[in-house]
């Protein structure tokens, strides 16, 4: 029994270590997030391109690696493949969503931070010393 409750202290130590270590999201990332979701809801092309960094990479089943900017602009498309058409849902996970931090093997290298909502995965990270939307994945496909 003592060796069982010794076992569960280091395990919950280890947690709170683990959940420690990982850092606080920058309030100027939580301030971009959330204009960009206002962005997204308001359709603002021009908005999204301001809070962004294109081309903005881009892994989807048969997709194309990178977004250009001109391509984000004139096809309409290209919206709807990263915001789903600036639904509800996309929205209030862009504006709400936890900011998760991975510090190793990062799926884009400079984007540590992204946010999951439900398998679309939105990447950020810092663009001449201002927190830009950088990267997609979807992990469903």
């Amino acid at each position: 029994m003592r060796t069982v409750l010794l076992a569960l202290s280091f395990a919950g130590a280890a947690s709170v270590a683990l959940a420690a270590s990982e850092p606080a999201p920058p309030p100027e990332l939580d301030a971009l997030r959330k204009d960009l979701a206002a962005a997204v809801k308001a359709h603002d092309l021009k908005a999204i391109v301001a809070l962004s960094r294109f081309p903005v990479a881009f892994s989807g089943y048969e997709a194309p690696d990178k977004i250009t900017e001109e391509d984000f602009l004139s096809d309409e498309i290209q919206f709807s493949s990263l915001f789903y058409e600036g639904g509800e849902q996309i929205v209030t996970c862009l504006a709400t969503a936890k900011l998760d931090y991975q510090a190793e093997n990062p799926d884009f290298p400079g984007s540590p931070w992204y946010i999951d909502c439900d398998g679309n995965e939105y990447y950020f990270g810092l663009v001449d010393d201002k927190w830009r939307f950088t990267s997609y994945m979807n992990v469903n496909e």
